[in-house]
C-alpha cells in the first residue's frame, strides 16, 4: 500500500519499499521539539528498502520566482534546510528517548546512529520555467546548486540531492502537482 504525503501544491506517493511520514506534522515533534523557540524540521522523514535514511525538505517556488530570489542566492536557503535537518536529527533521537511510542522511531535513531547507513538530504524544489536569456539561466541553476546546499550539510552527509519535477527523482516515488486555488 502506498503512503501518500501533501506538501503545498505536491502529492508524493511512496510505494511500499518506504517507511515515511511528514515530520513537521507528527505529535512529537508539534509536542515537544517544536516548542524550541525558532525550531522547524523538514517535510518528510523516511527510509527506504531499510538502508537510507532521508531527510526532504520541499520547496515550491513557482510563482514566487522574484520573492524567493534572494533565499536562492548567497546560500541562504542552503543555511535554512541546514537548520531545518539539524533540528529533525535533534527530533529523532528527543522522540526516541521520550516519546509514548518510541518503538516507532527506533528505525529512525538506529539508521541516523549507524555509520554504516546512508543519510541523505534531499531538497526538492520546484521553480519556474527557466528564463529565455542563457546568462539569467545559467545564473539561476547556478543559485541551486547541489553543491551550495552539500557544503551547508558536509557535517552530516555528502549525499545531497537536489531534485525537481524535472530532474532527478527519489526512488519508488511518484510526485503529482495538485490543482492550484
Amino acid at each position: 500500500m502506498t503512503t501518500r504525503i501533501e506538501e503545498g501544491r505536491l502529492a508524493f506517493e511512496f510505494s511500499d519499499n518506504w517507511r515515511v511520514f511528514k515530520l513537521d506534522d507528527h505529535r512529537d515533534y508539534r509536542e515537544k521539539i517544536e516548542k524550541v523557540d525558532g525550531t522547524k524540521a523538514v517535510d518528510i522523514l523516511g527510509i527506504f528498502n531499510e538502508t537510507d535514511l532521508y531527510l526532504i525538505e520541499i520547496k515550491d517556488f513557482r510563482g514566487y520566482r522574484i520573492e524567493s530570489k534572494d533565499r536562492l542566492k548567497d546560500g541562504v536557503l542552503a543555511i535554512e534546510i541546514a537548520k531545518k535537518v539539524r533540528d529533525s536529527l535533534a527530533c529523532i533521537v528527543s522522540a526516541h528517548r521520550t516519546s509514548s511510542d518510541r518503538e516507532y522511531w527506533r528505525p529512525f535513531a538506529r539508521h541516523l546512529c549507524n555509520p554504516d547507513r546512508g543519510v541523505k538530504v534531499v531538497i526538492w524544489l520546484e521553480n519556474d520555467p527557466d528564463p529565455p536569456n542563457l546568462q539569467l539561466r545559467r545564473k539561476a541553476r547556478a543559485a541551486i546548486s547541489s553543491d551550495v546546499f552539500s557544503q551547508k550539510l558536509s557535517w552530516l552527509t555528502g549525499r545531497v540531492l537536489v531534485c525537481g519535477s524535472d530532474e532527478a527523482h527519489l526512488p519508488d516515488v511518484t510526485i503529482y502537482n495538485l490543482p492550484h486555488d
